[in-house]
């Protein structure tokens, strides 16, 4: 009421809650002084005023002490900060299978490129390992299936397994095998891929014996450190490729015949002048004409072993005229092959644990990082400033965890009864796959409506349970949650006995009813807010009633950032949903559980999605819809982790015109950056300063270092292509502005970028206008206007259109 007639009336609107007679004192005093607080509550002649704060959390975490198992996940593609350690179910024992406690777990490159989202979906066709994060790893025997041979509970093992950067894993027999006596746990778990790729290459394929030559290029990479060691062993002449001149120096100091440069084209000339008529085998990891140069390079009837992807994804053309020497060309992909031959698989893999058994071959060095530091390992792998494997080592139980773990388990009991009212709605329908999936198995519905025949095929045919393999019951009662003999038979109909036992006991409710019926101020009438309190307010209070008795582990109110914040047109609405918030505060106090979830207009779901004007006056007041993704992750959150707190607002803030002067800036402030608060006008977000400062944040972040300046090239700061692909996803999620690789490589510094963003590119360039100004922030806290230009606050959205 205060936003939508404060300012045309000219009044000041406060609201101050007395707990007894004797606050009439303090009302008293507070009439004297602004204390700039539209809301206040004076108990025992003290002040009390509410305040909207940010939960920097996205998950809730595994309590210290309990034993879940859990794995590195890629939750967020494009960025290493992406990565979490999530709990995880273990898939069942089969037969064949074997349970392994993680004590190690090496990183590939190919770790990297999943994470970053750089492989293409062809990296994925018939792929062992998928989309997960580590692919090999040494551990312990916990537990076998009754057909496994090769190994029992105790045994050290080496294994290959996608996502086993984990506390245990479920692998198959074929993949796991006997560690070495003489290796560690971490030089056990780093040997497998890269040995198996070389030793497939060249042994088992091009059949290297003593007396050929072989080419290994970027031989200072895993799989060429493996490759050197077994074309030693079988006594061939090696030569080799690397990309600087200090791994060049090392390469020869190895004993080498040759090491030239991989970044560039003159390797083949060297190549040719050392050896007079070229080499018998090439592994090959470069793209592009270093492939036509490498068969050029071959002898008669010579092998190219290509271990590289680039050119296979992208379907690059081969000349076939030099075949003409036959020549043999085979395309590598271990991972592939586990799949396609897991006989072989397992044959190579024995005969490489074989070598590094009896000492013929060494194990590579490997760097050591602790699980908790898996981001910097990614990072370091990122530069290629290490030498052999990295390494990522577990706790050794019974130590306690220094790493926190999100917790993901399902959070429903698959036995009891879950209520939910409106769950027939737009966002019911994208809450019910998310209680299936969180475990719930036995659901309860009011359908007021039941003429429309939606029973339990189309909450399944409507919702994403169509693409589920999750099955649950749907109990479908007739009756309207905004009448109380509805309420109380339906509640009786969960609790119908079987034997005298309670079968599938109430242990949630989720309240999701409500109705929309906009009015201002001098339009309202007693009717339209009893259309609007029924289902909402009023439904909320027969539940309330009728499950007195009743042990609930949730009681959900579903809310509106509109009791909060206000809606223009909306009192009605926004009065029932404080209604809401109150009614979580009383069953708090009380020791009862409860959550009010205060939500914003959800995209293509809910009430206010289905009215166009609520959006635009929403998006005009800087509150924008949000997915319903995101407010189903927000709700599992404050499920999970805010027992002890009665209220969650979610909600996103879009250059909101929140300033100091702003009312409610008091209650409302914390949400926004200090700086947004103090500039001047709805659309000074941003300042090229503060841009500056979180762009350099996130280079010396990639890049190891603090060194250098804003106006320096990025170039300067040694990024590798890799950091230049995050940095460009962190600039485009964070800012919404797309920059291209070769700028970044190229020209492109902090301060430019940063200028780009703000005062968008064609204005972007050095700083004619000085730095003086008034004010404690000088030039820094001038406000300046986004590149992008603002919508008018009546204009539809182009999703509108397409709702």
């Amino acid at each position: 009421m205060a936003m939508e007639v404060g300012d045309e009336a000219m009044l000041d609107f406060r609201l101050v809650d007395l707990g007894d007679a004797d606050d009439l004192n303090t009302l008293e005093r507070l009439a004297r002084h602004d204390l700039r607080e539209r809301e206040l509550a004076v108990r025992g002649n003290r002040l009390w005023v509410p305040r909207i704060s940010s939960l920097r959390e996205r998950y809730a975490r595994v309590p210290p002490g309990e034993d879940a198992a859990h794995h590195l996940a890629l939750d967020n593609p494009g960025q290493i900060a992406g990565l979490e350690m999530k709990t995880c179910e273990p898939p069942d024992m089969g037969p064949n299978d074997v349970l392994i406690e993680v004590g190690a777990a090496a990183l590939n490159f190919r770790d990297v490129m999943v994470t970053l989202g750089l492989l293409p979906a062809l990296a994925y066709e018939r792929s062992a390992l998928g989309h997960s994060v580590g692919m090999e790893g040494s551990g312990i025997v916990r537990g076998t299936g009754p057909d496994v041979k090769h190994c029992a509970p105790g045994d050290e093992v080496a294994f290959i397994a996608g996502g086993c950067i984990a506390n245990r894993a479920v692998v198959p027999e074929y993949l796991v095998f006997r560690k070495p006596d003489r290796l560690s746990m971490e030089e056990a778990a780093s040997a497998l891929s890269v040995y198996v790729t070389a030793y497939y290459s060249l042994i088992h394929l091009a059949r290297l014996r003593k007396g050929q030559r072989v080419l290994i290029h970027s031989a200072m990479g895993g799989v060429g450190q493996a490759a050197i060691a077994l074309a030693r062993y079988v006594g061939a002449e090696i030569y080799t490729t690397a990309g600087s001149e200090s791994k060049r120096e090392q390469l020869m100091e190895m004993g080498v015949r040759g090491a030239f440069d991989s970044h560039s084209h003159d390797w083949y000339d060297d190549l040719m002048a050392a050896t007079g008529d070229g080499v018998d085998v090439v592994l090959n990891s470069l793209a592009g004409r270093h492939v036509e140069l490498c068969l050029k390079a071959l002898r008669p009837g010579g092998w190219h072993c290509e271990i590289g992807k680039v050119d296979i994804y992208s379907d690059t053309g081969l000349g076939l005229r030099v075949f003409r020497k036959n020549l043999r060309f085979a395309a590598i992909d271990v991972d592939r092959l586990m799949l396609d031959d897991p006989h072989l698989t397992r044959e190579l893999s024995e005969a490489c644990m074989d070598l590094l058994d009896r000492g013929a071959v060494p194990p590579l060095p490997v760097t050591i990082f602790p699980y908790r530091d898996y981001g910097k390992a990614l990072r370091l792998m990122t530069t290629g400033g290490h030498q052999g494997k990295l390494v990522l080592t577990a706790p050794e139980p019974p130590a306690p965890l220094d790493y926190e773990v999100a917790d993901v388990r399902p959070l429903f009991d698959p036995d009891a009864t879950y209520l939910v009212t409106g769950g027939l709605g737009g966002f019911g329908l994208r809450l019910i796959p998310y209680l299936v999936a969180s475990g719930a198995r036995h659901l309860t519905l009011l359908d007021r409506d039941p003429g429309r025949r939606r029973d339990a095929e189309w909450i399944r045919r409507s919702s994403a349970l169509v693409y589920m393999d999750e099955e649950a019951e749907f109990d479908i009662v007739r009756g309207d949650v905004a009448v109380e003999e509805d309420v109380r038979r339906c509640i009786r109909h969960i609790e119908r006995r079987i034997e005298g036992q309670v079968e599938r006991p109430l242990k949630g409710v989720f309240h999701l009813a409500g109705a929309l019926d906009d009015r201002f101020l001098d339009d309202l009438t007693p009717e339209s807010v009893r259309r609007v309190f029924a289902p909402k307010a009023t439904g909320a209070l027969h539940l309330h009633r009728a499950i007195a008795g009743h042990v609930l582990d949730h009681f959900v109110l579903f809310s509106s950032t509109a009791s909060m914040l206000g809606n223009m047109g909306q009192i009605n609405y926004s009065a029932a949903n404080g209604f809401l918030d109150g009614l979580a505060a009383h069953r708090h106090r009380q020791g009862l559980p409860c959550l009010t979830y205060n939500m914003p207009a959800v995209a293509a779901a809910g009430m206010a999605a289905r009215s166009l004007p609520v959006l635009r006056m929403m998006r005009a007041a800087g509150i924008p819809p949000v997915s319903s993704d995101l407010a189903i992750a927000n709700l599992d959150y404050a499920l999970r982790a805010m027992s002890d707190r009665p209220h969650l607002v979610t909600s996103l803030f879009e250059r909101p015109s929140w300033t100091v002067d702003f009312p409610d800036y008091m209650r409302i402030g914390r949400v926004m950056h200090n700086q947004d608060a103090f500039d001047t006008g709805s659309g000074a977000e941003l300042t090229v300063d503060s841009v500056v400062d979180q762009i350099v944040a996130k280079v010396a972040e990639l890049c190891g270092h603090e060194d250098g300046e804003a106006d320096e090239p990025l170039s300067s700061f040694g990024l590798t292509s890799i950091s230049v692909a995050e940095l460009g996803t962190f600039i485009q999620a964070e800012f919404g502005y797309r920059v291209s690789a070769l700028e970044l490589m190229t020209t492109a510094s902090c301060l430019s970028l940063a200028e780009g963003i703000v005062l968008g590119q064609e204005e972007a360039g050095p700083d004619e206008g000085g730095t003086g100004g008034e004010g404690a922030g000088g030039a820094a806290g001038v406000a300046l206007p986004r590149a992008r230009r603002t919508p008018s606050a009546f204009a539809n959205a182009p999703e509108d259109h397409y709702a």
